[in-house]
């Protein structure tokens, strides 16, 4: 069985990529529509993953469902989009579970995605495991710290060290090292919702000065994020209480 797994998060794909399972992979960023015919010859299934709602790819999305073909739509958050489970063709408890080993990430869960729609969509009998619980936040590598030095925190998306796409974390902590501090590289899947001194916040406390890679962090005006006036906005008072 081969699938056809189009997501607008690159880590997503590098983890399909990774997993030894029979993925075809594309971004559908990348993808025009006249493009999805020749992407979807002998292909099996498709599962689509859109950052930002059906409208982030509209004629793309209405092209793969004019085919037939069986297919999972999903949103690219950790929570569901109840609009694109809506008009996936196969039976919803199979969309909500599928989205689930993509919220876990990681090679190991699209492996077992892959053999998990084989066998519920196209009963093949593969067998398959649940998704696995992935870390949501935590340290990438090992640093000795010199109590000497300031601690320069290096916060990226937990899909990055998930999918092992960590090669501009190290080239980062490589360079704080070199400049005199101690690098700590954090990753987390957001920094929305941080009110506590637990979780990430408790990593953040740990240095002096925080570098933050993480794109999500603020809602689509700053000044909304700022004041919380976002429904995607994030507290700053959460970090600003860090001093």
């Amino acid at each position: 069985m081969r699938i056809l797994l189009l997501s607008t998060a690159d880590t997503d794909l590098l983890a399909a990529r990774a997993s030894g399972a029979d993925y075809r992979l594309a971004n559908p960023a990348r993808v025009a529509a006249d493009e999805v015919p020749a992407l979807l010859d002998g292909v099996d299934l498709v599962v689509v993953r859109l950052l930002g709602g059906r409208q982030a790819w509209p004629d793309g999305l209405a092209a793969v469902l004019a085919t037939g073909v069986p297919t999972v739509v999903l949103g690219g958050e950790a929570l569901p989009d109840a609009e694109l489970m809506a008009i996936s063709t196969v039976p919803s408890g199979v969309v909500t579970q599928a989205l689930a080993y993509l919220v876990e990430g990681g090679p190991d869960n699209l492996a077992q995605l892959a053999r998990f729609l084989s066998d519920t969509v196209l009963l093949t009998g593969e067998g398959f495991a649940p998704p696995a619980p992935t870390p949501a936040y935590g340290v990438h590598g090992e640093h000795p710290t010199d109590p000497q030095r300031p601690t320069v925190g290096i916060v990226f998306y937990r899909a990055h060290a998930l999918a092992g796409n960590t090669g501009f974390v190290d080239v980062l902590a490589e360079a704080v090292r070199a400049a005199g501090g101690n690098p700590l590289p954090i990753f987390c899947g957001s920094l929305r919702g941080l009110t506590t001194g637990a979780g990430p916040l408790g990593l953040f406390a740990r240095c002096d000065a925080l570098l933050v890679t993480v794109l999500a962090a603020g809602g689509a005006v700053a000044a909304d994020a700022s004041g919380g006036g976002d429904e995607d906005a994030w507290d700053v008072g959460a970090l600003a209480a860090l001093d």
